[in-house]
C-alpha cells in the first residue's frame, strides 16, 4: 500500500434483530430446519452413541416399501459390518480398504434416500487413482464418466462444484482440505494454516422489510496470528457475496452483502442462505457442548477449482488410501514412513467418525451427535 493510497473502507454494521422461528431463536447450521407442509420448523439434534438404526428409521421413510428400499437397506448394513470391522480392528494397513466401502455403501444408501434409484442397481465407484509415493503431492485422482457413478452422484447431492470433475486432482490439492489432522499436513509441508475458527454466526431479521442475512465473526488475533489480510478470507474462503463490517476490538465481521427477501415465512430466505453457504462452513463433530465447531477454508488462487465439499474429501482420501493398501500394500508402508506419515496416521483414526455423523445427519436431515460423556 502506497502512502497515498487509502484502505477501503469497511461496511456498516446493518441492524437486525435475531431471527426466530416460532418462539425460538435460530442457531445457524445445515440442518437446522424442517418442513412441515407449507411452514418450517426448527429441529433440535438427536444425540445418539451409533447412527446404524437412526439411518435404517430414515431410509425406511424415504423409500416405499419393495425391492429399492431393501436394497437400500443392505448398502447400510453392509455400511455398519465394514465400519465396525474397521474400526476395531488392529492393523492400520486393513482400515482404509474396509472404511472405503462402510463410506460407498453408505453413500449409495444416502443417494437412494434422496431419490436416485439408479444406484440401487449397477453403479461405478466414478473414480480411479495414481499412487507416487516419492512424491505424494503429485499423485492423482481421475474421475470417470458416463454411466451411473456413486462419487459424482454424491457430490451433486451435497452441491459440490462439477468444476472438480473437469480435470484431475492432485493429491496435494487435497490434503489440506482434510480437517482433522491439518495442523499435521501444515507441519510436513511447512505451510500455513487454511482452516480458521468461526467464533460466532448471526442470523439476522428486519421484519418490516422482510429481509434475513447471515454475520459471520472470525478472531481478529487468528487472523494476524496467520499473516491473512481480511481482504484474503473473503476471495479465498469463497465469502465474495459478503463485505467486511466493524466487529468490535476482537472479531472481524463477514456480513452477507445482500439480504434476502421472503414473501410470507421469514425461514423461506434461510433455507437459502443455508444452501449457499453449505459448502463454505467445515464442522468437526464433538462430543461435548457445542458439538460442532465450525471453519472456513482459505484455499489459494490456483486452486480454488479444487474445492469440495466436506465429506467428500475425506472420501476421496479414503479411497485413495484403501487402494493403495489394497493394491501397493508396500507403497501404503512408505506413505506411512514419509513425512506425512502422522498426518495420514490421524486421519484414518479421526476421520471416520467424523464421516459417519455428518452423513447421518445429512440422510436425516436433521444434526446427529454424539452425546458428552457424563
Amino acid at each position: 500500500m502506497t502512502a497515498t493510497s487509502k484502505a477501503k473502507p469497511k461496511a456498516t454494521l446493518r441492524s437486525g434483530d435475531p431471527l426466530r422461528v416460532g418462539r425460538e431463536s435460530v442457531t445457524y447450521g445445515r440442518n437446522v430446519l424442517m418442513r412441515n407442509g407449507s411452514a418450517f420448523e426448527l429441529q433440535h439434534r438427536f444425540f445418539v452413541n451409533e447412527p446404524w438404526e437412526l439411518l435404517a428409521e430414515a431410509i425406511a421413510r424415504a423409500v416405499a416399501p419393495g425391492k429399492t428400499r431393501d436394497i437400500a437397506q443392505s448398502f447400510r448394513r453392509q455400511a455398519e459390518d465394514y465400519f465396525r470391522a474397521a474400526t476395531t480392528g488392529r492393523e492400520l494397513a486393513v482400515r482404509p480398504v474396509l472404511l472405503y466401502y462402510a463410506f460407498l455403501n453408505l453413500s449409495k444408501a444416502y443417494g437412494v434416500a434422496k431419490g436416485n434409484a439408479n444406484l440401487a442397481g449397477r453403479a461405478h465407484h466414478g473414480i480411479t487413482c495414481e499412487c507416487k509415493p516419492k512424491t505424494i503431492p503429485r499423485s492423482t485422482i481421475k474421475f470417470a464418466r458416463g454411466g451411473t457413478l456413486v462419487f459424482q452422484e454424491l457430490l451433486r447431492l451435497l452441491d459440490g462444484s462439477v468444476v472438480v470433475l473437469g480435470s484431475e486432482l492432485q493429491l496435494g490439492h487435497l490434503l489440506p482440505q482434510i480437517l482433522p489432522g491439518h495442523r499435521l499436513w501444515c507441519y510436513a509441508t511447512k505451510r500455513a494454516e487454511r482452516f480458521l475458527t468461526v467464533e460466532k454466526f448471526d442470523v439476522l431479521h428486519v421484519s418490516a422489510a422482510k429481509k434475513v442475512w447471515l454475520n459471520l465473526y472470525l478472531s481478529r488475533n487468528d487472523l494476524e496470528g496467520l499473516g491473512i489480510s481480511e481482504k484474503r478470507v473473503t476471495s479465498q474462503a469463497d465469502l465474495t457475496e459478503f463485505e467486511i463490517a466493524d466487529g468490535g476490538t476482537d472479531s472481524v465481521c463477514f456480513q452477507q452483502r445482500n439480504p434476502d427477501s421472503y414473501s410470507a415465512d421469514q425461514a423461506e430466505a434461510l433455507v437459502q442462505i443455508i444452501r449457499r453457504n453449505r459448502n463454505r462452513v467445515w464442522e468437526t463433530v464433538k462430543t461435548g457442548s457445542p458439538y460442532r465447531k465450525p471453519y472456513i477454508y482459505c484455499s489459494p488462487p490456483a486452486e480454488q477449482g479444487k474445492r469440495l465439499p466436506q465429506m467428500l474429501s475425506i472420501y476421496l482420501l479414503m479411497f485413495f488410501l484403501g487402494s493403495v493398501t489394497r493394491y501397493s500394500p508396500g507403497d501404503f508402508e512408505d506413505l506411512l514412513d514419509s513425512k506425512y506419515g502422522p498426518f495420514f496416521d490421524t486421519f484414518i483414526s479421526e476421520s471416520p467418525m467424523q464421516f459417519l455423523y455428518l452423513m447421518a445427519s445429512d440422510i436425516l436431515g436433521r444434526e446427529v451427535s454424539k452425546p458428552a460423556i457424563i
